[in-house]
């Protein structure tokens, strides 16, 4: 009978030593290892990544990225970017296909959950270009008219419409204050600008923000293309 109460005693207390050896390996209390663990942050959209959600979004083209980094016999009939130029938190890209010339302006921006794309506008190759980006436009804003060539001049209007009546024309290099806008009409984005002895409504497809067309008109090094803005 002692026989048997010891040789009980002594599997109790094996089987107790068993589980407080289990209890040890698996982090105590059986729970295992409660330690938290970290999570990766995920990555913020950068400028390039924004145009990218775009083309994804709005277009059924293949996208590549810069177009430095495109490669002939491969990419042919993707969609490119090339870097236009920089404002604040603002970035301009030209858009178009890889190996040609770019069919549209995209403007991205900076957020705190990343970069965003503002607005993809088409470049009309039929008309004549037009010196400097074309940044969205701000009340507030000072402009210069430019663009509309030698001889000619920009229409001032009572109205942000083609059939307002005329109140003034302003030659290339008029400067002017943005009062009011914009207005979308007649495929013409319209904005009611004031300057000396001016005040009414105009395309703003030949308004500039004076550091864009500073930017445009200055010579770049030799070797270098020159920028379709």
């Amino acid at each position: 009978m002692r026989l048997m109460l010891r040789r009980s005693a002594s599997t109790l207390l094996i089987l107790i030593a068993g589980v407080a050896l289990a209890g040890c390996i698996g982090g105590g209390g059986g729970g295992g290892d409660k330690t938290p663990k970290a999570t990766a942050t995920p990555e913020k959209p950068g400028p390039v990544d924004a145009v990218a959600t775009w083309v994804r979004e709005n277009r059924n083209v293949a996208f590549v990225g810069d177009c430095g980094e495109a490669t002939r016999g491969v990419d042919v009939g993707k969609l490119c970017v090339e870097l236009a130029g920089d404002r604040g938190t603002r970035r301009a890209y030209y858009l178009g296909p890889v190996f040609s010339q770019p069919t549209a302006l995209a403007i991205v921006e900076e957020t705190p959950e990343g970069w965003v794309t503002l607005s993809v506008n088409n470049l009309d190759p039929s008309q004549t270009d037009v010196p400097g980006i074309d940044w969205p436009l701000e009340v507030g804003d000072r402009v210069v008219i430019i663009g509309v060539g030698e001889g000619d001049c920009l229409r001032v209007r009572d109205q942000p419409t083609q059939t307002g009546a005329q109140l003034n024309c302003m030659p290339d290099g008029t400067e002017a204050i943005v009062q009011e806008g914009p207005v979308e009409a007649e495929t013409f984005t319209w904005w009611r600008i004031s300057g000396d002895g001016f005040n009414g409504w105009a395309a703003g497809r030949w308004l500039r923000l004076p550091e864009a067309i500073a930017a445009a008109l200055t010579p770049r090094p030799a070797g270098t293309a020159t920028p379709e803005a």
